[in-house]
């Protein structure tokens, strides 16, 4: 199987007990059922530790309840005793994947390296040259995929290609990349997928406001990972905005468009996708000003990457929140 990854991957490395934002607080990991029944077999007193802790939540998953919003199992170092007594394979999944966001698309795989992580998120915003994607192959065998991702792969590669190229500001590239966006939905909707990978830019007319301070009330009215991010987002609200290197913005841009643009196929929703690699961008760019770009990155990937929920009302609200059209996208542009 072909499998796509950036081009840092390979370089990325857990911070462990060294990290200052540790994947080990405030989110309650899920447990997978073969994790579950080895945690059934550890005899003394960490098997008994494993068994006790080991509980149903709402959803009816089996996790380990946060204990002062920490995981039961992270020590005085910050280190997982799990790993450090049985060892790396016989955490839960969800533990070992972490921060790999993993989409397999039947004839090929790609996974992203998530900027909530402070170690993949500075490999992301250590380098100012275009991000670049690599491929290799695996002996695991190919599936079918969707039709459509013979459509939209080539579309996804001009999409990209509009975000990396250095001969137009950055704002005109994005506007172009929603341009593209919106033609290749209307496509979607007429399903006329074998257009997508000629067809051309939608002409649109900007709205009289831009997306702020909307945008980021709505992002304070989803569910909060983190008690002072609505703080945060007031902030950004008056805070002046900060120069941030267009080249940085634009590395940010593409590692949105790479992980969300094609998950497209499941639900034909492009264009939605298309505006939240640009609202990210955007709303970034504000919060830089409040607490510096890499703290910028790391929150909005904390917030909006790892709550499905939130995720979901973002994608609704582009589809029904005149606030957050792409009118007022384009306006905020300044095209």
């Amino acid at each position: 199987m072909l499998v796509r990854v950036p081009d840092y991957f390979d370089q990325f490395q857990c911070l462990a007990g060294a990290c200052p934002h540790t994947c080990c607080e405030k989110w309650e990991v899920v447990i997978d059922q073969e994790s579950a029944a080895f945690y059934e077999t550890v005899p003394g007193d960490l098997g008994e530790k494993l068994r006790s802790a080991l509980k149903e939540d709402e959803d009816g998953d089996l996790c380990f309840p946060l204990n002062g919003g920490r995981c039961p199992f992270l020590d005085e170092d910050n280190l997982c005793e799990i790993h450090k007594k049985l060892g790396e394979e016989a955490t839960s999944v969800t533990c070992r994947e972490h921060p790999r966001f993993t989409e397999d698309y039947g004839p090929f795989r790609e996974i992203t390296l998530s900027a909530s992580c402070p170690a993949a998120n500075a490999l992301l915003l250590g380098s100012e040259a275009p991000l670049t994607f690599r491929s290799f192959e695996t002996e695991e065998p190919e599936e079918d995929g969707d039709d459509w991702l013979t459509h939209l792969l080539p579309l996804r590669g001009r999409m990209l290609d509009l975000l990396t190229d250095r001969s137009r500001p950055l704002k005109a590239r994005l506007a172009s990349f929603l341009a593209l966006a919106l033609a290749a939905q209307d496509c979607l909707e007429e399903d006329c997928p074998e257009e997508l990978p000629e067809v051309g830019e939608a002409v649109l007319s900007p709205a009289a406001e831009g997306l702020f301070p909307a945008a980021l009330s709505f992002l304070a009215s989803l569910e909060v990972m983190d008690p002072d991010w609505p703080a945060l987002l007031k902030q950004a609200e008056t805070v002046e905005p900060e120069a941030v290197p267009e080249e940085l913005l634009e590395r940010i841009a593409v590692y949105f468009a790479f992980r969300y643009l094609l998950k497209a196929v499941n639900d034909a929703d492009l264009l939605g996708r298309a505006e939240l690699c640009v609202f990210a961008v955007l709303v970034i760019e504000r919060l830089a000003a409040v607490c510096g770009l890499t703290e910028a990155l790391r929150r909005f990937s904390c917030e909006i990457e790892h709550d499905d929920g939130n995720l979901d009302a973002l994608l609704e609200a582009f589809a029904m929140d005149g606030a957050l059209s792409p009118e007022r996208f384009l306006a905020e542009l300044g095209q």
